[in-house]
Formats: structure tokens, C-alpha cells, sequence
């Protein structure tokens, strides 16, 4: 495919998703339907639902573990609890079992009108997350501990939440680690309506692209970025697109990034995904990679001294992590 026809493919795909992502029935949600889920248990079944007003009663739980880090889980647009995408997260967590594990429930906000209801909820909630985040501080939450992570919209979601932190407090806090799985590309960037996730949001923030120029983040933005297979569709094992906006066909490659994320997490110690870090796919392929880096772990265990691009290779299905040889091309 040309150049001129693959811009254009792109661009018609774009402007079918905008039509139908505003097309779509609003819906005039009130910021006080957004809820957090604290998971205790080995279960789904096993949670209580918190009134973000009462957040700080999560931390004064009996079940919270004041040793273990805590991580907030974001879903994306049109999404909720009952969707693949939180099962799979919450498994992989409670089987991992070291983490406090909390939901964000965001579901009637992130619904209707993509571009006139659930990105401006977005902002709105991202503020409103900052401030319950610093009362929950405030409460004990040891900030250090804490880890935000979102996919699609819940990525651009944890960007406001955690600038809102540090301008709240002055610029003396700051939350230790984001993580933005395929973040929400329009309208983000180039970032001149709203403003996108990027590494000034936290003291560490790693994105992993998997759908990158359709729904997925077009370029690096955060600390460190992470492009298995280019970022780009078709990720391995995923059909061929349908340009069907919003339709599972035309999502498979959006959604591997949480399905790559929760892989790193249920395998606990196990190392997994490793990429090398180089400037871009073709010299990944060719071999002109950083020589005098390290390997790094895309996922939960990335370490937080990476910066910059990493690429790496996947299995087409489970386990997607090909282990070391994921490093190199073949």
C-alpha cells in the first residue's frame, strides 16, 4: 500500500469513528456516579464499592494492607466492570496478590458522545480524582506505593488525575508510577484542544502502544515508551480489520495492550516481554539497537530507570511474551 492510500485509509477510518463516537446519544452524567471498587479477596465477588467522597475509607479498611502497594485500575470508553477487559486485569492481580487492587467504576461518564460527553468527563473526573488521590494521602495511603493504571481514555484519565496531584499540592507530591496502556489518541494529540498524558504526570510513566494513528497514541509520550510489534495494527494474531468502528474486529489490536499488561502481572516474578531499546521498528529489525542498555521488561515490572523507545516482538496468543528472544527480530 502507497503512502497516499494508507493516509487515506487512516483518515477515513478516523472520520467514520469521530462520526459515530459524536453521533452517539448523549449522556449528561454527574461526576458523583464515578465509584471505586476495592477488591480484598480472591474472587470478583470479593469487593466493596466506595462513594469517591468516602475513598478515604478504603484505606482505614480492614482488609487494606498498609505494606502492600496499591494500584488504581482506569477502563476505557464504553466500557464498565462487567467487561472482559477489568475481569482479566482483576484476575491477573488477585492472582499476583501483592498489590491493594481499587477499580475505578467511571462507567456512565465514559458512555454516549465520545468527543462532546466522555473526553470532557474525562477532564472533569481527572480533576476530581487529583483531590479524592490527596485525601486518601492524606489518610495514610503511602504515595510511593501508589501505581495508576489506565487503558484507551483511562490512560489520558490518569495523566489529569496525577497533574491535578502536583498542582494541588503545590508541586510537593507527585505520584511515583503511570501507566498508560494504548492511550486515547484523538483528540490528545497534537494536544491543541486537550491536553495528553506525558511524563511530567508522574515521576515514572510508561505507555505501552499496541493500535497507534487509529486509537492508540501516534507518538512517544511518556517516559518510557514501549512499541511491541511497531505499536501499530494488525498485532500479531488479530484479524484483519473490518474498519468497523468500535466492533471487536476493529479493537483487537487497541485491547492487546491490556491483555499484554495483564500477562506481566500474573506472572509475578517470572520475567516477561523483554524489548531493547532503539529509535525506531526498522532498526529493531535490523539490529541497531542500543547496545550499551539494558534489557527491559515492558509491563508491570518494568524498571523505572528506562527511558526512552523500546520495541519488541509478541506471540500471536497466549502467552504473548516470547521471553528473551522478543528482543531481537526475527
Amino acid at each position: 500500500m502507497g503512502v497516499t492510500k494508507k493516509i487515506v485509509v487512516v483518515t477515513s477510518t478516523l472520520v467514520l469513528a469521530l462520526g459515530l463516537w459524536v453521533g452517539m446519544k448523549p449522556i449528561k452524567a454527574k461526576l458523583n456516579t464515578a465509584k471505586f471498587m476495592f477488591f480484598y479477596g480472591s474472587k470478583f465477588e470479593d469487593h466493596e464499592v466506595f462513594e469517591l467522597d468516602r475513598a478515604e475509607d478504603i484505606v482505614r479498611h480492614a482488609k487494606f494492607d498498609h505494606t502492600k502497594k496499591t494500584v488504581m485500575y482506569f477502563h476505557g470508553y464504553i466500557e464498565s466492570p462487567e467487561v472482559e477487559s477489568v475481569h482479566v486485569i482483576v484476575d491477573a492481580y488477585q492472582k499476583r496478590n501483592d498489590h491493594n487492587l481499587i477499580i475505578l467504576d467511571w462507567t456512565q461518564l465514559v458512555d454516549g458522545n465520545y468527543l462532546l460527553e466522555a473526553v470532557p468527563n474525562c477532564k472533569k473526573l481527572g480533576h476530581k480524582l487529583g483531590s479524592v488521590i490527596l485525601a486518601m494521602i492524606n489518610s495514610g495511603l503511602d504515595v510511593d506505593k501508589l501505581h495508576l493504571v489506565g487503558h484507551s481514555l483511562g490512560g489520558q484519565l490518569a495523566g489529569f488525575a496525577g497533574r491535578t496531584v502536583i498542582s494541588l499540592s503545590d508541586k510537593k507530591i507527585k505520584l511515583k508510577r503511570i501507566s498508560a496502556l494504548d492511550p486515547a489518541f484523538p483528540p490528545f494529540y497534537p494536544g491543541v484542544l486537550v491536553a495528553h498524558l506525558s511524563e511530567k504526570d508522574a515521576e515514572f510513566v510508561d505507555v505501552i502502544h499496541t493500535d497507534a494513528w487509529l486509537y492508540g497514541a501516534p507518538v512517544s509520550t511518556g517516559t518510557a515508551d514501549f512499541w511491541p510489534n511497531n505499536g501499530k495494527t494488525l498485532q500479531p494474531g488479530c484479524p484483519k480489520r473490518n474498519y468497523k468502528p468500535l466492533t471487536d474486529n476493529d479493537l483487537c489490536s487497541h485491547r492487546r495492550s491490556w491483555w499484554f499488561w495483564a500477562e506481566s502481572v500474573a506472572e509475578g516474578p517470572n520475567p516477561c516481554f523483554h524489548s531493547i531499546r532503539c529509535k525506531s521498528w526498522s532498526d529493531f529489525k535490523e539490529g541497531k539497537v542500543d547496545r550499551s542498555g539494558q534489557i527491559v521488561h515492558m509491563g508491570i515490572d518494568c524498571s523505572p530507570d528506562a527511558k526512552g523507545d523500546y520495541y519488541l516482538q509478541t506471540n500471536g496468543s497466549p502467552p504473548y511474551s516470547k521471553g528473551v528472544a522478543g528482543a531481537k527480530f526475527e
